[in-house]
């Protein structure tokens, strides 16, 4: 058995952000351009490995960006003609401007269960988003 996660600890004051990736999907940061860097993993999942040692990595959030993270799920879930929501369009729909960060998950949603539709679901859909304040 194994288990992917995420674990961070972020300074909202100074927006630094220190984390650990084990195997889980990369987070996007996103700013009002698009998607700046992916927090890719930064070790194996949880469970895979006896004695595993992952590195400690460290990201400067602007004012203004966002972090976004998110479950296979979402990017897996499917539609009824059996395709994929894929990494692809949820991309897409992260590179699009936001006003906030509610904002910008409600528009993920509403693409993703219109996609879905009344296909079954076989995997659990969770999303994140955090947006570092401007000044």
């Amino acid at each position: 058995m194994f288990a992917t996660l995420f674990f961070g600890v972020l300074n909202p004051k100074t927006g630094k952000l220190y984390y650990i990736n084990g195997g889980h999907e990369p987070l996007y940061v996103i700013n009002s351009s698009g998607v700046k860097t992916m927090l890719k993993p930064t070790g194996p999942a949880v469970g895979m490995m006896p004695d595993t040692r992952f590195n400690i990595q460290q990201i400067d959030l602007q004012p203004g960006d966002m972090l976004v993270g998110y479950t296979d799920g979402v990017t897996e879930a499917r539609s009824p003609e059996d395709e994929l929501f894929s990494k692809k369009r949820l991309q897409s729909l992260l590179e699009q401007p936001f006003i906030s960060a509610s904002d910008l998950l409600e528009r993920v949603r509403s693409n993703l269960f219109a996609f879905i539709d009344i296909a079954p679901r076989n995997d659990d859909v969770t999303m994140l988003a955090i947006q570092h304040a401007t000044g």
